[in-house]
């Protein structure tokens, strides 16, 4: 075993095979399927007629566990032929079962709180923070290692959040001597052996913070308080929707949050038709001085039909002077209180919910939107604040502005009409066009 196992991965098998239940909690890409998967392959040569139930989260997942299990079996045979003996010749591999001339078994499963009832033997739940109903699975499950105190269960998975059944599982065995429970980050793994990580590399290639200690630290998230998990996002996303403000057909309206130095100013251009949204072109401008960022944003003013204008701190200058030149109707002051964030991170919210928004598929922008997050101060009061190591959120609120501005949709509010030469003039005026 030592052979094959770093020293992380021996210390687990031997912890599992010495406690009845145990849980372990390790980073991503550092070996928990195939040190789980030979820990399978070790409970069914050593016991006759013994079945060792694998519950992965999906069929996919369920399958490549069970190719490494057929990789235990292919090298055990292997090696067996160089010792001048027969070792597995009769072991029957199967896409989620494997069957070993002792009679014992290894039974890979998605999660189906259904599927995984009747069974008796060594539980083994893979990834168990990603399973859908995984309380209903645990439930299911458990009684499997009724009959023997010799049967094992044991959890393995990367962290995900504070409400699935994985967490229930980690903080269930904390102090609990029926159970053993072991943390593995990357650094950990590194310290003990694993080859080929660099970690410098994967931070720069990781979007945030977050996903990194989610996923190489093992920490788990508030995903609960998210205003917009990755699934939503995603759902909205969409090719080639972006498109030349001068070739949009539909209203425009924009959106600016204003930044200085370290933050970004972000303009989106968003075009509505009838009840949908498309962010059609978000403008990130960094290091640009006042003056220019003005210039880029009043030519964009000369297509859109409402402009709202972030005003707080250094953003009221700007605001004022566009409103100068532009009228009230047109462009919209927003003081960013907390009434108002909320007001306006519920209406993108839902817009995402409902799906009545398309967006580009880009990370940064992704990545901004995920990262705003509810949460409560100590005196009860709501506050919605996110960032990356970018910026404070800039996108999201750029565009949570824009769908604000498009929002605004009384009957009086009429912005005046610009024709078609009188826009490339503009255009023309600042060399943007």
């Amino acid at each position: 075993m030592a052979k094959i196992l770093l020293p992380y991965q021996q210390r687990a098998i031997q912890q599992a095979e010495k406690h009845r239940f145990s849980v372990f909690m390790w980073s991503r890409q550092i070996g928990k399927s195939f040190a789980f998967s030979y820990f399978a392959v070790l409970r069914a040569l050593q016991r006759h007629n013994h079945k060792v139930l694998v519950v992965s989260p999906t069929k996919r997942q369920s399958e490549l566990f069970m190719e490494k299990v057929h990789r235990h079996v292919d090298a055990m045979r292997e090696i067996g032929k160089k010792l001048g003996y027969t070792v597995m010749e009769d072991a029957e591999k199967q896409v989620l079962k494997t069957i070993f001339p002792n009679g014992s078994q290894i039974v890979g499963m998605p999660s189906n709180p259904e599927g995984v009832r009747g069974f008796t033997g060594d539980v083994i739940l893979e990834e168990a923070a990603f399973f859908q109903d995984g309380y209903r699975i645990f439930e299911a499950v458990f009684p499997a290692i009724t009959r023997s105190s010799d049967y094992k269960l044991v959890a393995i998975s990367t962290p995900n959040t504070k409400k699935d059944v994985f967490y229930h599982i980690w903080m269930m065995a904390e102090g609990n001597p029926a159970w053993y429970r072991e943390k593995i980050t990357i650094h950990d793994a590194i310290q003990e052996g694993l080859e080929g990580v660099d970690i410098e590399e994967l931070r720069k290639g990781i979007p945030s913070e977050q996903i990194w200690r989610k996923e190489y630290l093992c920490e788990f998230i508030e995903e609960e308080d998210t205003i917009l998990p990755y699934e939503i996002i995603q759902s909205c996303e969409d090719i080639d929707i972006e498109k030349d403000i001068r070739e949009i057909q539909g209203d425009i309206y924009i959106g600016v949050d204003i930044g200085r130095r370290e933050d970004l100013t972000v303009i989106s251009i968003v075009e509505k038709l009838s009840n949908m949204l498309f962010l059609r072109k978000q403008e990130v401008l960094k290091k640009i001085s006042f003056s220019e960022q003005f210039q880029i944003i009043d030519h964009f003013c000369s297509y859109a039909r409402l402009v709202a204008v972030d005003e707080t701190g250094i953003g009221m200058q700007l605001a004022e002077d566009l409103r100068k030149r532009w009228g009230e109707i047109k462009i919209v002051p927003v003081y960013f209180t907390n009434r108002i964030k909320e007001e306006m991170a519920e209406k993108l919210r839902v817009k995402f919910m409902d799906r009545l928004i398309r967006i580009p598929p880009n990370r940064d922008l992704r990545e901004d939107l995920h990262s705003v997050r509810k949460t409560v101060t100590e005196y009860g009061h709501l506050r919605y604040e996110g960032g990356t190591n970018e910026g404070h959120a800039d996108r999201f609120w750029s565009l949570a502005l824009a769908v604000y501005a498009a929002s605004l949709t009384e009957p009086k509010r009429v912005a005046p009409i610009f024709f078609a030469q009188q826009r490339r003039e503009y255009g023309y005026s600042y060399g943007l066009v």
